[in-house]
């Protein structure tokens, strides 16, 4: 992977929730988790706040669209029969962090906490 493929892989906020939240966990997480995760993110609320309908949305937008594209550059595996994400051991997890560092927003802050400080 080059560093104009570490920027596509970050392109999507999406992804930029994944990777963030993989690398916060240690390389690895659920489906579920993570569905959960960015749909907090996402749709500028709180875990206890967000909707089953945001959650499943972001699950599917995952499952059909984030996975398979980092699944296909080898940066994570996935057992799709417990739900588990990982870093495969061949990620280039360094170069997407210096390409994330690059990006106006890294760590990516969650929405709830932007729409929080803009409004005092």
């Amino acid at each position: 992977m080059d560093q104009s493929d570490a920027f596509r892989v970050l392109a999507s906020a999406d992804r930029q929730y994944l990777f963030y939240e993989l690398v916060e966990r240690g390389g690895a997480s659920t489906v579920e988790t993570l569905a959960r995760q960015i749909a907090v993110r996402r749709h500028r609320t709180t875990s206890e706040n967000v909707t089953d309908a945001e959650i499943d949305r972001t699950r599917v937008r995952l499952v059909h669209i984030h996975l398979p594209q980092l699944f296909d550059r080898d940066i994570v595996d996935v057992d799709w029969s417990d739900g588990t994400i990982r870093f495969t051991e061949d990620a280039e997890i360094d170069l997407l962090l210096d390409a994330a560092a690059e990006l106006k927003q890294w760590p990516p802050e969650p929405r709830a906490d932007r729409s929080l400080a803009s409004h005092p």
